[in-house]
């Protein structure tokens, strides 16, 4: 589920990693539960391992796997597991929260440590410098948030590549001999089971709840699209009083939103448009602004009401653009529903929505890159968007491996 803008106003804690090899073993019943009950998954399998053997013992690694869904970090932790190596994970900051801090508790002791998305987390990106450049093994998502879409890869963000560029300078700067290695990384779903009754059911109760005639007329496809086109419908006339109908296919008309809004919203807090960065950027620096408003002391509460609904309209992009808007009528696998139902149920119910039947993970493994050998002779902002296009490609080609 998409994380929230948070407890705004409220500074973001910072949760250091704890690892503690007695409360790996003591979790390891927890940590499986989640992975089969929660997540439907009772099976995770391998391939690449052979790819791990270039790295040496003293080495630090990132892994950096695609993230299209909640249980993406439980997958990555049964990995750990497999290969009997600590993993440490970078996760958003409210997670640690939950529970009376008792998922922070657990979280750290199986080497999770926080981040705060919402603006440059100094203190996380240090730490994951500090701990690859020790030779820790990592694993951070470089997307940056779920989005449902695990046969497809979104722009990843530069800070993957940013921190083991750094990490390896700073083994430089030791003079030090070992290496740090950036391991390009899938995690491809399927399901074990024909789960469209499921999906169907799902697909009545969306119906109802927005009050669309039932659409058991039409295929699964069909009334995802038509859902989908409703949805949209609603939220265009709920921002800009109109429909936007004429500007062609559902996919056109998302991006058409997303850029309406961000435009708007650009305008009347930055004071000028940001058209020539990616959306993920835009949001960025819009979120960052809007904090920054809503902590201004000055502020009375009318300001924080406009401010409040400022960043329900930046929630609002994020959730669009989550969407591709062909993603089903592409390839309507059952895979694609699902996720595709998933994210309806999530974005108009406000909670995380299960799977809806068994599942297998298969996780890939590319060839390590030297993070070193790559950036030679380049400054490092060159490095970093070198790397970071070479590591998208890299996971692309991942993720459209057919199984062995």
């Amino acid at each position: 589920m998409w994380e929230p803008i948070g407890d705004i106003g409220q500074a973001a804690d910072f949760w250091s990693p704890r690892p503690s090899g007695f409360w790996r073993v003591v979790l390891k019943p927890l940590r499986k539960f989640y992975l089969k009950a929660f997540y439907g998954i009772g099976d995770v399998s391998i391939e690449g391992l052979e790819n791990l053997s270039v790295i040496s013992a003293e080495d630090g690694v990132l892994l950096t796997p695609n993230h299209s869904h909640d249980s993406d970090p439980h997958v990555m932790m049964d990995v750990a597991a497999r290969l009997d190596r600590q993993f440490y994970f970078m996760a958003a900051w409210q997670i640690f929260k939950g529970h009376k801090g008792i998922d922070g508790f657990v979280l750290q002791r199986m080497g999770a440590f926080s981040v705060d998305r919402e603006g440059c987390d100094r203190r996380a990106i240090r730490k994951a410098i500090e701990l690859v450049a020790t030779g820790k093994w990592v694993v951070i998502f470089p997307e940056g948030e779920i989005y449902h879409t695990n046969d497809r890869l979104t722009p990843l963000r530069e800070g993957v590549a940013f921190m083991a560029c750094s990490a390896a300078r700073d083994v430089a700067k030791e003079a030090g001999t070992h290496k740090v290695w950036i391991v390009p990384t899938a995690i491809r779903y399927r399901y074990l089971e024909d789960v469209t009754p499921a999906l169907e059911e799902a697909m009545d109760g969306l119906e109802d709840r927005i009050k669309l005639r039932n659409g058991k007329d039409k295929t699964l496809a069909e009334r995802i699209l038509r859902f989908g086109e409703a949805m949209l419908t609603i939220k265009e006339k709920e921002q800009f009083n109109q429909c936007f109908e004429a500007m062609g296919d559902l996919s056109s008309r998302l991006k058409n939103l997303v850029q309406c809004l961000l435009e708007r919203l650009e305008n009347k807090w930055l004071g000028k448009t940001m058209a020539q960065c990616s959306v993920s950027e835009r949001v960025k620096g819009l979120r960052q602004k809007l904090l920054e408003s809503w902590a201004d002391e000055a502020a009375n509460d009318e300001h924080r009401k406009t401010v409040r609904a400022a960043i329900d309209d930046v929630q609002l992009v994020i959730q669009l653009y989550s969407y591709p808007g062909d993603y089903v009528a592409e390839n309507p696998t059952l895979e694609r529903m699902a996720e595709t139902i998933e994210k309806f149920e999530e974005d108009v119910d406000g909670e995380m929505a299960r799977p809806k039947g068994k599942r297998a993970a298969r996780v890939i493994l590319g060839r390590p890159i030297d993070v070193a050998a790559a950036s030679k002779d380049l400054r490092p902002r060159a490095a970093t968007t070198q790397l970071t296009q070479r590591l998208e490609t890299e996971i692309k080609e991942l993720m459209m491996r057919p199984p062995k």
